[in-house]
């Protein structure tokens, strides 16, 4: 070893034991300054201690499930289709991009859509609607977060953020949030409250949510019942996102005996599969349909129903089938 080498040694030792003596003298006071380092979340599980009131909302959401809800395995093959996987796991939306198509990850695939997909910036950091430098995570206000671009990423896949573009909802500035993240009040822990959104996103599986979607009017001219749907509560068409939603809507006729004809759909509204015949029609946003029917001789009643299908080919008996509304009337 070089002499050079040794007396370079012998004063890093030095000048260390020196530092050492002057912490032992003063104190922490001492000690050169240290910039913390920040903290990388990296499970929502993590948010779940501050955030308890919001994890119990999103834990057994739709979202937290996206990847392992079994209806949604078997639609795509166990994820075999590597196109679901991006949506249903995916990275931070901040890392593509609000409104560009999100990148899949390998971890904690019984988050989903987790915390960390919408709030996790591309650096680390936590994304909110406001800054609170004082809070464990930090959170910085970021001018994108809250809006419909965030659900874009994964939601326009199947068009869901064009449709509602060209709604009226887009002209009147009503967003994704205004119906699946509700208003709630949060409490602060100085026992204030203040306005913050539900993280349950009611949607498909939500029969409330979807009754409010539609109108559905009965009515008769002569013998002819008339029945009509019209999309009055939805930012979007209906059913929308994904191809095997189906709504139908079926009748049939009562006999004076009280007996029945077997239900008939008279009409779906569905985007049939890429490799199926048919056209689209989904029902767009303020639009109606309106479908007839003429009662049989001897019939003295009509019943119609308003059906949302999960997947289309299954039947009323189905848990994937949900009944929004039902109309008699009697025939002249």
């Amino acid at each position: 070893m070089s002499a050079l080498l040794r007396l370079t040694g012998a004063l890093a030792i030095v000048g260390a034991l020196a530092g050492f003596g002057m912490w032992l003298a003063g104190g922490d006071q001492a000690m050169p300054a240290t910039t913390p380092v920040a903290r990388t979340f990296q499970s929502s599980t993590e948010c779940k201690d501050c955030h308890q009131d919001v994890w119990d909302e999103w834990h057994g959401s739709h979202h937290q499930i996206a990847f392992l809800n079994p209806e949604v395995r078997a639609l795509s093959d166990d994820f075999r289709n590597k196109d679901c996987q991006a949506c249903h796991l995916p990275r931070p939306v901040a890392v593509t991009g609000f409104g560009q198509r999100v990148l899949p990850r390998q971890t904690h695939p019984d988050e989903g859509v987790s915390c960390l997909s919408c709030h996790q910036d591309k650096d680390g950091s936590i994304m909110g609607t406001r800054d609170i430098p004082a809070a464990p995570c930090s959170p910085k206000a970021h001018r994108e977060f809250p809006t419909v671009e965030l659900c874009a990423s994964c939601h326009n896949q199947h068009q869901t953020t064009d449709q509602w573009r060209a709604s009226h909802y887009a002209a009147q500035a009503v967003s994704c949030n205004d119906c699946h993240m509700p208003h709630v009040d949060r409490k602060a822990a100085d026992g204030s409250t203040r306005k913050g959104r539900h993280h349950g996103y009611p949607g498909a599986h939500d029969a409330a949510m979807l009754r409010k979607a539609g109108t559905f009017e009965a009515s008769l001219e002569g013998r002819d019942v008339v029945l009509t749907l019209t999309n009055s509560g939805a930012g979007h068409n209906f059913p929308t996102e994904e191809r095997h939603r189906a709504v139908d809507i079926v009748v049939r006729f009562v006999r004076a005996d009280g007996s029945t004809t077997e239900w008939e759909r008279l009409y779906r509204f569905r985007q049939p599969y890429r490799d199926e015949p048919g056209e689209d029609t989904q029902l767009r946003a303020g639009k109606s349909h309106t479908v007839r029917a003429l009662a049989p001789e001897g019939t003295v009643a009509a019943e119609a129903r308003l059906w949302y299908r999960l997947t289309p080919f299954v039947g009323d008996d189905d848990p994937k089938s949900t009944l929004l509304e039902e109309r008699r009337l009697e025939l002249p």
